[in-house]
């Protein structure tokens, strides 16, 4: 497990060492939430703000002392203009048991349909995810699985021979010896 584990971490940091810091974007992580003045950001010593950072990209709370998580307003948000968002959600949206895309896309059509964020370069860009808190971005490879997916979305040329899917395939079926089919089911979206 150490093994497999380091290769594929080392891989990540191998490919992100190309891009110079001046190229990386700016992300922001938050959990989803249908309340529309209130957001969350994780601070820089958070481990989803790590995971931002290992991916690549730059941390919109690294401002923010510590490790836990801090609300702010829209214009919070706003203000920083991220380049790719991120929303953390339940398993009411999508997990190993969700099938289909209706409550992922219905997610992000909300988020988009914001007016206040019409203007930020995430949302002009199309560049809004969600991502499984539960399944995830918690314990274990977990975190190195989303990592990889943010990879994913942030350099897809750069990652372009990598199937995440597959990977999270094998870290489920040889180390979890869980008998699912992760193709079969929604933990990241868009793909």
């Amino acid at each position: 497990y150490v093994n497999w584990y380091t290769d594929i971490e080392n891989k990540i940091t191998e490919r992100i060492s190309k891009v110079a810091d001046s190229e990386k974007p700016l992300m922001y992580i938050s959990n989803y939430n249908l309340d529309k003045t209130t957001f969350q950001v994780p601070a820089k010593d958070n481990y989803r703000a790590v995971m931002v950072r290992n991916a690549g990209a730059k941390y919109i709370g690294d401002e923010m002392e510590g490790s836990g998580i801090q609300n702010v307003d829209a214009e919070w948000v706003i203000a920083r203009n991220p380049q790719v968002i991120a929303f953390s959600v339940s398993n009411m949206i999508m997990g190993y048991d969700i099938h289909d895309t209706t409550n992922a896309t219905a997610a992000i059509d909300d988020f988009l349909q914001r007016p206040a964020f019409a203007d930020i370069d995430a949302v002009k860009n199309n560049k809004v995810y969600l991502i499984s808190h539960p399944y995830i971005l918690c314990g274990g490879a977990s975190g190195l699985i989303g990592t990889l997916y943010y990879s994913k979305w942030l350099y897809p040329d750069l990652f372009a021979d990598v199937d995440v899917q597959e990977i999270q395939q094998e870290y489920i079926s040889r180390f979890q010896h869980l008998d699912l089919n992760v193709k079969d089911s929604i933990s990241a979206y868009p793909q």
